[in-house]
């Protein structure tokens, strides 16, 4: 499937392509001596002559990673200009994809390519477990790739050692409205946008629509229609009350984890409100604390409802059926956690490798490259563009319901938060402990642990 490249009329991609046509021309019609003068921009800036299209490099894994070059202190790089820079160039990325994701990547590459033939890349794959700790150690030494793609988790400690670059100059509002806001917040560190997202995953609602047939359009709706359904061996729902799978409905009822400094915003109405509504998850048939009998029986068909992660959703359809499954939009109190993969800009380049690496960057965000990651035989991405039509029904469902979801926080702090709410979830929900009591005891053990991380 093939998508128009930026859905902006006449988008950028289309009038570089343009300008390259006529370069071509005029480097074949006047003297090698006249061609700056004759076909450069009307800024004045020199265009060299092009030259052959050349291959994407791919480095294997044991090779040692290329650094990128050091900034020279007499370049000032100003992002209102990052169209002005001159080609060719070398993009180096470094990432963890899977097999079928590099192929996205391939043709994402080759897509890039035809409007931009001068440009080389660079692709080194990193197992997950190495990558974020392998790029600190490069950049830190004034090297690393111009890109990074890696969990949107990072962003914040490589963005606080100064690691990486605050794009928000380079990004217009129209590019940004076109993204999913809660797979932007994923990258959205104070003030600052550390990077953008390349995708969309977290926390969804599954369905099978044999035993529940409606989506529910609240949490009472879905009780309701979770009680209705049990019978026998059939459980209407399984939820998950654990803090991952449960913290965005908090959020969805008007709460907060914590405020813009990381400090705790739960202990209040709407935290007791919270817990309240994790009570009642009995009512609607089994409740589980971070485990997986839910999804185990939902894979034998016995259950209509369960919270459980994307990644899990091609075991889902195969086990009961693609036509029995359903993601469903979170209904109006209930919600879950957005998270995404990050697409990092190396703060060692270049004024021309930034330029040149934030033009692939933003390609990446393209209805084109969506669409291509988006492929269901290769990376088979939820999109972080909004508004795409997509060829596999469930991922386009996850997509509506992601837009309805909640960021997961990427703070640093967010570290210190989860054994204090874990137990408080354990002693109110299993227990039945007062919720406020619990509360007012993860808050201090929040608060704890803070200092402890301030400190370190």
């Amino acid at each position: 499937m093939r998508f128009d490249l930026f859905n902006r009329g006449l988008s950028r991609w289309a009038i570089k392509r343009i300008y390259k046509q006529l370069l071509l021309t005029c480097s074949y019609t006047v003297f090698a001596a006249l061609v700056t003068t004759a076909c450069s921009p009307s800024s004045g800036a020199a265009t060299p002559s092009p030259s052959p299209s050349p291959q994407v490099t791919i480095t294997i894994p044991s090779e040692e990673p290329t650094d990128v070059q050091e900034t020279a202190e007499s370049e000032e790089i100003s992002p209102s200009d990052h169209l002005e820079v001159a080609y060719p160039c070398t993009i180096s990325l470094w990432h963890s994809f899977d097999e079928n994701e590099i192929k996205s990547l391939l043709d994402v590459s080759d897509a890039f390519k035809e409007v931009y033939p001068e440009v080389e890349f660079d692709f080194l794959y990193i197992p997950s477990y190495d990558l974020k700790g392998k790029f600190e150690d490069e950049a830190i030494s004034g090297g690393g790739p111009s890109i990074m793609i890696g969990s949107a988790e990072w962003g914040p400690s490589l963005f606080d050692l100064d690691l990486i670059q605050d794009v928000s100059d380079f990004a217009d509002n129209e590019f940004l409205n076109s993204i999913n806001p809660n797979a932007l917040g994923s990258v959205q560190y104070g003030d600052a946008l550390i990077g953008l997202p390349l995708n969309v995953k977290g926390v969804l609602l599954f369905r099978n629509n044999e035993i529940i047939s409606e989506a529910p359009g609240s949490f009472d709706e879905l009780v309701d229609s979770a009680q209705a359904a049990t019978d026998g061996d059939i459980i209407g729902a399984y939820l998950d009350y654990g803090l991952f799978y449960s913290a965005g409905h908090l959020y969805a009822i008007g709460g907060n984890l914590m405020d813009e400094e990381g400090n705790p915003a739960f202990n209040d109405e709407k935290g007791v409100e919270w817990m309240q509504e994790l009570v009642r998850f009995n009512e609607a048939g089994l409740i589980d604390f971070n485990g997986d009998n839910d999804l185990n029986l939902f894979l034998e068909n016995r259950v209509g409802i369960i919270v459980d992660v994307l990644s899990n959703t091609a075991e889902l359809a195969e086990a009961i059926g693609p036509e029995k499954l359903e993601i469903d939009p979170w209904p109006k109190d209930m919600s879950g956690f957005v998270q995404s993969d990050g697409i990092y800009l190396n703060t060692n380049l270049t004024a021309q490798g930034l330029e040149c690496a934030w033009t692939f960057m933003e390609f990446l965000l393209s209805s084109e490259s969506q669409g291509l990651f988006s492929d269901p035989s290769m990376a088979n991405f939820v999109p972080a563009l909004l508004n795409l039509e997509l060829e596999d029904p469930l991922i386009n469902q996850a997509s509506i319901a992601f837009a309805e979801g909640t960021p997961f926080p990427v703070n640093p702090e967010m570290s210190a938060y989860w054994d204090p709410l874990n137990n408080a979830l354990l002693s109110v929900v299993e227990l039945g402990s007062d919720p406020a009591e619990a509360l007012s005891i993860a808050e201090d053990s929040v608060i704890t642990n803070l200092e402890e991380l301030g400190g370190d």
